[in-house]
């Protein structure tokens, strides 16, 4: 990849594919395919939920290389969704979405974004400057007990944006 990704927003068009990034993804971690199938809800992505959400590509020479998807509940904002293939982690894209991000978030004067994150990204998030709230506990195929970091990123306000943070 020779080229600065373009970052825009997801077609609609666009869900199966980004849900085969996802599942390659979580997959490129070395979960079983039992686990993976327990996760299915939680890795497909829907063109409803790119019509409803904020959901965004990063595209380099032409190929969708990831995502990031925000997702607006009555519980809060959550950074749903951040996803690379394999062959394009860690050449930046993952930072580069994590701030557009941000910067969608800020710009809907959201103030704090929630991540309930995969273990193995737990530092990367750490490391963006998100803080670990807790952890959630649940059971996988096999009596497994998997522990998912909570985690919480505040987002500062600029001036452009003082106004909506003020508000909420």
């Amino acid at each position: 990849m020779n080229s600065a990704p373009l970052l825009r927003r997801a077609r609609v068009g666009e869900a199966a594919l980004l849900t085969e990034i996802a599942f390659a993804a979580k997959q490129h971690w070395g979960y079983p395919a039992e686990w993976l199938a327990a996760w299915r809800y939680d890795l497909t992505v829907t063109a409803d939920y790119i019509r409803t959400q904020r959901v965004v590509v990063a595209e380099t020479d032409g190929l969708i290389a990831g995502f990031v998807g925000l997702l607006r509940t009555a519980e809060g904002d959550q950074l749903e969704h951040l996803w690379l293939r394999p062959s394009c982690m860690g050449r930046g894209l993952g930072r580069r979405l994590f701030e557009e991000a941000v910067n969608q978030a800020r710009a809907a004067g959201i103030t704090a974004l929630q991540i309930r994150a995969d273990p193995n990204a737990e530092g990367f998030y750490l490391k963006m400057g998100a803080v670990r709230i807790g952890e959630e506990v649940y059971e996988l195929p096999g009596k497994i007990r998997r522990e998912v970091p909570l985690l919480t990123y505040r987002i500062e306000c600029s001036e452009n944006y003082a106004r909506f943070c003020q508000e909420r």
